[in-house]
């Protein structure tokens, strides 16, 4: 029997790897059509690139390790059926279930690598990760400056540009602002203008025409306001031209930590909301106090307002009545804000109890590609192999819209992070379970040509034809 396991497994080895490789590569198309443009424009180094894209390839794994168990399994089990392997090990009484054992162990074993590179690898490598694409966005800040956009790329300055053409540098409905500390910023408008950077000198130009100066050098005093219209203005804004400079960030999203950090995090939520509903309770009861207190003063006065004539003093009684209830308008405020805070805390929550259980959730799914694979390719008979394939595809399409989906919906809070992590899982598992039974009851195989549309709609029009 051991030696049935190390078949069934060296068997899987090849085409494991053969996905795994070419999974890879439809990764890192989509990784230099994404990027190539960046690392151009802003003259990212050879070296720096490398290591960009080394990095990029630990949250491609998370995804390529699982995805490239269906196929394989698809591959290996299909090869089992194509050369009546499968009817030989039946026909001996060793069962489906006994086949998938040794796949499944292993997919369990590699399932568990997988938690421990979540948790210890990948958080790491994302968060170099984000750091380097940071530092690589300081890089020449000019770039920056897009139509609409409110650029602050350029130290001490803001610019707003509403149209640009690239080509000749022209520019057109343009803001600048211009601040230091403890000073008003320097407004700068202007209708139209030319844009260029002046490499010899370092220096990034603007001329501007037809336009106005705001500024007031004295911020207490407003007569230091003055305002200047001109026809032709320039300004040279120098060192902006900036390399790559490796910065160190201690912040940390939550796809840079690993499932213990995000407890962590999530306790400390838990405890902070508990603390503001102790205080929203205290508040409540003080206000009901407070409330009930004014409601008696306010009626006493009342009554006996009915029973004398309005006189001044009375009319500012009156008025010291009414200013009471500003108090409790505070008051309400003060309860909307911490009902506010509350929110947005079990709003982080759900977020982090998502990324929590998508540490666990992925690495499973190893295990439910082995168990659909098998049943899919031994059913497929020995036509099915190219339609198969189309299957470990479909699956992994739909396992993974449930994953994105179910993600939105929990960070909206309309569903609960752990079945929406787990639901594709539960899902495809019944799936599975539904082929397996098929299979080991020795139901038909699937007919490849009934599926095959195109080729019936064929046959027919020939059929019409002749």
């Amino acid at each position: 029997m051991f030696t049935l396991d190390r078949y069934i497994l060296r068997s899987h080895i090849p085409p494991y790897l053969f996905s795994l490789i070419l999974i890879t590569f439809i990764f890192i198309m989509d990784f230099i059509i994404r990027y190539l443009d960046m690392f151009i424009d802003k003259g990212v180094g050879f070296f720096v690139v490398l290591e960009f894209f080394i990095l990029s390839l630990g949250h491609m794994f998370a995804l390529i390790i699982p995805m490239s168990v269906m196929p394989a399994t698809l591959m290996a089990f299909g090869q089992f059926a194509s050369e009546n392997e499968v009817t030989a090990m039946r026909a001996t009484g060793i069962s489906l279930y006994r086949m998938i054992t040794p796949v499944v162990i292993a997919s369990l074993f590699l399932g568990a690598g997988l938690v421990y590179y979540q948790n210890n690898i990948l958080p790491e490598s994302n968060h170099r990760l984000m750091s380097l694409m940071i530092d690589i966005g300081k890089m020449k800040p000019t770039l920056e400056i897009k139509e609409n956009i409110f650029s602050t790329a350029i130290e001490g300055y803001t610019i707003l540009v509403r149209e640009k053409d690239d080509r000749t540098g022209r520019i057109k409905d343009i803001q600048i602002f211009r601040s230091k500390k403890g000073t008003v910023p320097v407004t700068i408008v202007a209708d139209r203008g030319k844009m260029s950077f002046i490499e010899s000198e370092n220096v990034l130009r603007f001329e501007l025409e037809d336009g106005e100066i705001h500024e007031m050098p004295d911020p207490s005093d407003i007569s230091t306001y003055r305002k200047t219209l001109f026809s032709n203005f320039t300004i040279n804004i120098r060192d902006t031209e900036r390399g790559l400079e490796r910065s160190r960030r201690s912040y940390r999203g939550d796809r840079e930590m690993s499932s213990r950090m995000m407890r962590d995090k999530v306790a400390g939520f838990k405890k902070e909301i508990l603390n503001y509903s102790r205080d929203m309770h205290i508040s409540a009861e003080k206000e009901m106090v407070g409330t009930l207190s004014r409601v008696i003063a306010f009626d006493a006065f009342a009554v006996d307002d009915m029973e004398r004539p309005e006189t001044p003093t009375s009319r500012a009684e009156r008025r010291t009545q009414q200013n009471a209830k500003n108090p409790a308008e505070k008051q309400m405020y003060a309860l909307e804000t911490i009902l506010r805070r509350i929110t947005g805390l079990e709003d982080q929550i759900s977020k982090y109890e998502v990324e929590i259980h998508k540490k666990y959730s992925i690495p499973f799914s190893c295990i439910i590609f082995v168990l659909l694979g098998a049943p899919l390719a031994i059913m497929s008979g020995k036509k099915g192999m190219t339609m198969s394939i189309a299957f470990s595809i479909m699956f992994f399409l739909i396992y993974y819209v449930f994953l994105i989906t179910g993600e939105t919906l929990a960070d909206r809070r309309l569903l609960e992070p752990w079945l929406a992590m787990w639901l594709p899982n539960i899902i495809l598992f019944a799936a599975a379970g539904l082929l397996i039974w098929s299979t080991v009851r020795e139901t038909q195989t699937i007919n490849w040509d009934r599926l095959n549309f195109l080729k019936r709609w064929r046959q027919k029009g020939t059929a019409g034809i002749l």
